[in-house]
C-alpha cells in the first residue's frame, strides 16, 4: 500500500470519528433541549422561597403557576436562622411570567407518592408583582410524623375523657330516657287495645263520631247558628 493511500484512509477514519462525535453531541444537545428547554432558551429571573419544612424539594423540581410549568428549582439549601433552621429554595421563573405579590407558594405532588413540585397560586386581588431576587414566604407542609403525633394525642385525650365518665353517664341517661319512652308507648298501645283512656275511646267509642256527624248535619240545616251570638246576661 502506498503512502498516499494510507494517508487518505487515515483521514477518512478521522472524518468518520468526527461525524460520530458530532452526531453524539447533537443527540445530547437535543436531549438537553427537550428536558431543559426553559433554562436554555428562555431568560428567567430568580426568586427565593423560604420554608420551615420543604418536603421532597430538590434541584430541577418543576415550578408551576396556575397549574402550568413556568420554571424550575435551581437550588435547595438549609440556612441557620436566629430561632431555628429553615430551607431556602431558589427558583428560576420565565421572564414573561409575572408572579403577583401575595401569591401562595406551597409544595404539591404529581400524585399520592409522585414527584414533588413547587405550586404558585395567585391571590384574588393584587397591585404589584414579585421582583427579581426577592425572598417570599412559603406555606410549609405538615410533616407526616406530626400528623401521627397529633392523631395519637387526640386519641389519648378521647380515652381520658371517656374514663372520666361524662360520656358514659350521658349515654346511660339517654338509654334510660329511651326505655321510659318505650314503656309509655307500650302502655299507650295497651290502653288502645283495651279501649281505655282518651285515645282508646277515640279509636273504639263511636259516640264522639256520631255527635260530630249530628253537629255537622245541624249546621248544614241551620247555618245561621254560626253567625248567632248569644246575648250577654
Amino acid at each position: 500500500m502506498s503512502k498516499n493511500a494510507w494517508e487518505i484512509k487515515k483521514r477518512l477514519s478521522y472524518i468518520k470519528m468526527g461525524i460520530f462525535f458530532l452526531a453524539g453531541l447533537s443527540l445530547l444537545f437535543i436531549a438537553l433541549v427537550s428536558i431543559k428547554d426553559f433554562s436554555l432558551f428562555r431568560p428567567g429571573y430568580k426568586i427565593k422561597v423560604v420554608f420551615d419544612f420543604a418536603e421532597g424539594m430538590k434541584r430541577a423540581s418543576p415550578v408551576r403557576f396556575c397549574g402550568v410549568d413556568v420554571g424550575e428549582v435551581q437550588e435547595v439549601i438549609v440556612k441557620n436562622g436566629k430561632d431555628k433552621p429553615h430551607t431556602q429554595v431558589k427558583v428560576n421563573i420565565q421572564r414573561e411570567i409575572k408572579i403577583p405579590q401575595g401569591s401562595y407558594f406551597f409544595i404539591n405532588s404529581l400524585s399520592l407518592f409522585g414527584e414533588k413540585y413547587l405550586e404558585i397560586t395567585p391571590p384574588d386581588k393584587f397591585s404589584e408583582y414579585i421582583k427579581e431576587r426577592e425572598t417570599v414566604e412559603g406555606i410549609s407542609p405538615v410533616p407526616l410524623f406530626k400528623l401521627f403525633s397529633s392523631f395519637s394525642k387526640t386519641m389519648s385525650e378521647l380515652r381520658a375523657f371517656i374514663k372520666e365518665g361524662e360520656i358514659k353517664e350521658s349515654l346511660e341517661n339517654t338509654v334510660r330516657n329511651l326505655e321510659d319512652i318505650t314503656l309509655e308507648a307500650k302502655g299507650l298501645i295497651k290502653d288502645v287495645r283495651n279501649k281505655r283512656g282518651t285515645i282508646g275511646r277515640l279509636f273504639y267509642d263511636d259516640s264522639l263520631y256520631q255527635e260530630t256527624e249530628e253537629f255537622i248535619s245541624d249546621i248544614k240545616k241551620n247555618p245561621w247558628k254560626l253567625l248567632h251570638k248569644p246575648k250577654d246576661k
